[in-house]
């Protein structure tokens, strides 16, 4: 919600068709002044509700009350048309994608439209990860377009469970830690895999089930895994059942470290637990991937064809504008087994944690594997203020403390929790009275 209501004030007494009418003349007026003289506006985000999100963390970070029945796992600030953020110009709550379309020029800048086109090519979120995410990857630029052709030439509903693609962009990513925060990153070393899984009962037999492994790891993971995804439900479980029986107990008893993957696998066993008593495959990557831990400040990227997953914890998460997922299980969603093998990568991927590049005193700036944005980290204090410069325009989220976005003609102070668009080529200034915490992304 915004700081004034003006639409529903519009509304009262009149009918449907007029209130729309009303609601669009007020939008439309709205963004011709803001595009006439663009200013810093603060953003209101879409709280996305997933079952794997958290009653507490989001809502404490929009002053929302708490909802253990409503878990908040996302907060959006982009324009994705799918759940755009809202802009307050003048008290009018515009939607951002209708923002960017309406003054594009005032917006991104003209560098950024003849790079990306009229549309704001990243997304800032703020993640919180109660339970594990499914095992996932996204496609590169060109997988993505020639897939969502592809399902619209076959007719599927953008919204269709069975749809890989719900738009034509490539979905590159990184995320800094506000919290411990755990992941599976891209696929361990084949010996590493070897050894794992010729320990545990029930899993060694996946070795036995594949060549055996040569010069060309890649190749050798790709069978390992290309097996485990086809193997029939009941081999699944005859693989599985003897292991997460040994370790549900020592689970459940505390006895296990989140550095061990066991630790995982019996919580994913536990969290995805079917009625019937099947495992869901997706359980076998544990073992196969490799386990990060980021402490709080720590980030990490992640690129097309990488298989992950979030497993718990806090984070700041950045990528290209998309929605588009391959799943590996872990999930009730849609798993289309021959399209994520045809993205995937199979080469051996360690995950490289940063803390960032050091800019200034006050910030730090993160990898990033992708043109459409870059993550800052900006720590103003009372004796070192934080200049922006920006090229296009840059999306902010005050993680701790208070801050104050100044440029010549404006202020906004943004409490914890804040957000804020600072629109193409306008000079800014973030003070604070005292230290804080703030998330800025931007197009490189």
């Amino acid at each position: 919600m915004g700081p004034c209501d003006t639409f529903q004030t519009l509304s009262d007494g009149v009918g449907e068709d007029t209130r729309s009418a009303l609601d669009e003349t007020a939008l439309a007026q709205a963004v011709r002044r803001f595009s006439a003289s663009p200013r810093p506006v603060r953003l209101t985000g879409a709280i996305q509700s997933y079952a794997w999100g958290g009653d507490e963390f989001l809502a404490g970070l929009v002053g929302a009350s708490p909802s253990p029945s409503v878990p908040r796992a996302e907060l959006w600030l982009g324009a994705h048309p799918s759940a755009p953020a809202t802009a307050w110009l003048d008290e009018v709550g515009v939607p951002l994608d209708r923002l960017v379309a309406g003054a594009p020029d005032a917006v991104l800048g003209r560098p950024t439209i003849e790079r990306f086109g009229p549309t704001l090519p990243y997304l800032l979120k703020v993640l919180d990860v109660r339970a594990m995410l499914s095992i996932q990857a996204h496609p590169t630029l060109e997988q993505a377009r020639a897939g969502f052709a592809r399902e619209n030439a076959a007719g599927i509903p953008l919204d269709a469970p069975s749809r890989n693609y719900r738009d034509a962009n490539h979905k590159p990513e990184a995320q800094v830690a506000l919290s411990d925060f755990w992941l599976l990153c891209g696929f361990r070393p084949a010996a590493d895999i070897e050894a794992l899984l010729s320990a545990r009962p029930g899993l060694d037999a996946l070795l036995a089930a594949v060549p055996r492994r040569g010069p060309d790891e890649a190749a050798w993971r790709r069978a390992l895994y290309e097996h485990v995804m086809r193997l029939p439900q009941d081999g699944i479980d005859e693989v599985l059942s003897p292991w997460l029986a040994t370790i549900g107990p020592r689970y459940a008893g505390g006895t296990l470290s989140p550095h061990d993957p066991d630790f995982w696998a019996a919580r994913a066993a536990m969290d995805f637990a079917r009625a019937d008593g099947s495992h869901d495959r997706g359980i076998v990557s544990v073992w196969l991937l490799n386990l990060a831990h980021l402490s709080p400040g720590s980030g990490l990227a992640i690129g097309a064809g990488v298989l992950h997953a979030y497993l718990s914890g806090q984070a700041v998460e950045i990528m290209a504008s998309s929605d588009n997922v391959l799943r590996g299980g872990l999930t009730p969603k849609h798993v289309d087994v021959d399209e994520l093998l045809r993205i995937l990568r199979f080469d051996r991927d360690q995950p490289h944690p940063s803390s960032g590049t050091v800019l200034s005193s006050v910030a730090r700036r993160y990898p990033s594997p992708a043109a459409e944005f870059v993550l800052r980290r900006v720590t103003p204090r009372p004796d070192a203020p934080f200049d922006g410069r920006p090229t296009s325009c840059e999306t902010l989220i005050v993680v701790d403390g208070d801050v104050e976005v100044i440029t010549a003609a404006t202020r906004i102070g943004l409490r914890r929790g804040g957000s804020a668009l600072v629109p193409a080529g306008l000079a800014y200034r973030l003070a604070a009275a005292a230290d804080a915490t703030v998330f800025v992304a931007a197009v490189p």
